[in-house]
């Protein structure tokens, strides 16, 4: 992973799609390949990465997620990145103090 992401890849930063004039930094649609890109894109692909973000603000801020120890993050290449031996993780419920 840190050959293809830098040596802060297994670390948790979302300021890493933040510029520094503190806006979101633009990601080139054809990236998404699920979604294509161009005049024919996906009709649902807004409401689609809307309920995306929604699903991981609340996963993030219901649980805590932290790698299995000793687990090896390795990459696999090709066109959709995904771990050779998945990644495997640790998932544990935050304690709502509120």
């Amino acid at each position: 992973m840190k050959s293809l992401w830098g040596e802060d890849a297994s670390e948790f930063k979302p300021e890493r799609w933040i510029s520094e004039t503190g806006r979101l930094i633009h990601v080139p649609s054809f990236k998404f390949l699920s979604f294509n890109a161009g005049p024919r894109t996906c009709l649902g692909k807004e409401v689609a990465m809307t309920q995306m973000k929604t699903v991981a603000v609340k996963v993030i801020q219901n649980y805590e997620i932290e790698i299995v120890e000793g687990h090896k993050i390795e990459p696999v290449p090709s066109i959709i990145l995904h771990m050779k031996q998945g990644l495997k993780v640790m998932v544990t419920k935050r304690c709502n103090l509120v």
